[in-house]
């Protein structure tokens, strides 16, 4: 408040209305009564050692205070202690609701109670009450509020402390030299600040800014080292609200980088606790299956002997159980085994690759498929097909899936027709896998490649549902992509885009 005192142009840069504000918003109303009174004492108490009478020093004191109020009630209507600082629109949200509209009210409160005292209403009182207040709170206010809201210990820049150390003096004397060389220095005063967002944290930015402010008050308040611009009051509120404005671009840009570091440090938190979940139901799945598959292996083995050798001994209805039983309990193995993979590949991690002879592997894939083909009857082409980069187990999983629903898709009174091809596109190899299956209607294309998501009845076609979202998520590891193209009754042309050899 002294300092807020000193004559000259800067006459009236309050920083202690910014502090109240800050401490004020931090804290529950009841404290109010109390942190006022001791505001009012000291606003009177710094008046009247500057030689005031005891009407002048007492007119300065509602005004303060209703700034106070005002720009603490403000913030905490906005819930900005809950919400804090750390993002660009906080930060503006406190300039703006705690720097510069509690001000304009006080101003004009101000001017009410001087303005008859003999004091010029608009030069002498609003101009210099406004930009002063404007000023002080564009410097100190962020900073109060931090250490209001969480403490002196978020002054503690850890690493930052080495940068901050070298970037103080600079500060200063980049500050000094400005305002006494240099035309429009309030541009250079940012220099060191905006230096300061890309190597210091966030709390250790705003105290720069306030040496930077606090160096400026002293030079211009003082005369000492540089003396005061002399200028018409109605300039002098376009000049300092200028330098009020230049402290602003850098603390928002600290705050939004603030937000950024924040964000990172939560999505990589969210990424290890994906990754901890992962590997616990990969292990959970892996567990399950070896647990499952054993009784189930066991199920199917005796069920199997019980077909062959047993058969005929059951009635229609016993051998008729008995191949469901075994219809189900094949269809649990295989989907034990879908869902083991279809974890592992959500994991995202990228497979080892290497070149892979498409025919060959196309060859294996169908000679796994023969008892299907057989006895569907169904005419399998495929089309010479070129060597691409991949993992030969994944690769062959993909075609698989896709070749055994060409096979599968298709109504019994029709033979399965499918085709294989290949193109080459750009160091890309388009493999095709058509059929003149049942097909998809397109508002139910999307829903295919989802997992357990099943557009036929069971009981018309077998699967577990996992089938495609396994090819989508074989081909993206590779990355490549897969595509649909179909129309109900005229079959499904399935087209993996994979990297060449």
């Amino acid at each position: 408040m002294l300092i807020a005192r000193q004559p000259g142009s800067i006459a009236s840069i309050w920083f202690a209305n910014a502090i109240g504000v800050a401490a004020l918003a931090n804290r529950p109303r009841a404290d109010w009564p109390l942190l006022l009174a001791a505001a009012g004492i000291a606003n009177l108490g710094a008046n009247l050692l500057q030689g005031d009478t005891l009407l002048l020093a007492a007119s300065f004191v509602p005004p303060n205070l209703l700034e106070i109020v005002l720009g603490a009630w403000g913030l905490q209507r906005a819930r900005l202690p809950e919400r804090g600082l750390r993002s660009a629109p906080a930060l503006a949200t406190l300039l703006v609701v705690g720097g510069l509209l509690p001000q304009a009210v006080s101003a004009t409160l101000g001017t009410a109670l001087l303005a008859p005292q003999g004091l010029d209403a608009i030069e002498g009182v609003w101009l210099r009450w406004y930009e002063g207040g404007v000023i002080g709170a564009m410097s100190v206010l962020p900073l109060a509020f931090l250490v209001c809201r969480d403490g002196a210990a978020s002054l503690v820049a850890g690493r930052d402390d080495a940068w901050f150390v070298v970037l103080l003096p600079l500060a200063v004397g980049v500050s000094l030299l400005a305002l006494a060389q240099l035309p429009s220095p309030f541009i250079y005063l940012t220099l060191p600040l905006l230096l300061g967002v890309f190597v210091l944290s966030y709390p250790a930015l705003l105290a720069l800014t306030l040496a930077v402010s606090l160096t400026v008050a002293l030079a211009l308040g003082t005369g000492v080292f540089v003396p005061p611009p002399r200028l018409a009051a109605w300039q002098t509120i376009y000049v300092y609200l200028a330098y009020a404005a230049a402290l602003v671009p850098p603390q928002l840009l600290a705050a939004a980088q603030a937000d950024l570091r924040d964000a990172r440090q939560r999505l990589e938190a969210r990424s290890q606790q994906l990754r901890r979940a992962n590997d616990g139901l990969e292990q959970f799945v892996r567990i399950a299956s070896h647990d499952l598959r054993e009784p189930l292996n066991t199920v199917v083995q005796f069920g199997s002997l019980l077909e062959q050798d047993e058969a005929q001994h059951l009635s229609e209805p016993g051998r008729r159980y008995l191949g469901l039983m075994l219809q189900s309990t094949r269809r649990m193995r295989t989907l034990l085994d879908d869902v083991l993979q279809y974890v592992r590949m959500q994991r995202g991690e990228p497979p080892a690759t290497q070149a892979v002879a498409l025919g060959p592997l196309l060859d294996e894939v169908l000679l796994a498929l023969a008892a299907s083909v057989r006895e569907r009857g169904a005419d399998v082409h495929v089309a010479p097909l070129p060597a691409v980069r991949g993992n030969p187990a994944l690769l062959s999983l993909l075609f698989q899936n896709l070749l055994s629903n060409a096979l599968k898709f298709v109504p019994p009174e029709r033979t399965p027709q499918v085709r294989v091809s290949a193109g080459l596109e750009g160091g890309l190899a388009w493999i095709s896998v058509a059929d003149n299956g049942i097909g998809i209607a397109p508002a139910d294309q999307d829903k295919l490649f989802q997992p357990f998501r099943r557009l036929n009845l069971r009981r018309h076609y077998d699967g577990t549902g996992l089938g495609l979202a396994l090819a989508r998520q074989i081909a993206e590891a590779h990355g490549g992509t897969i595509e649909l193209e179909s129309e109900p009754g005229r079959g499904a042309c399935f087209s993996v885009r994979l990297p060449l050899a």
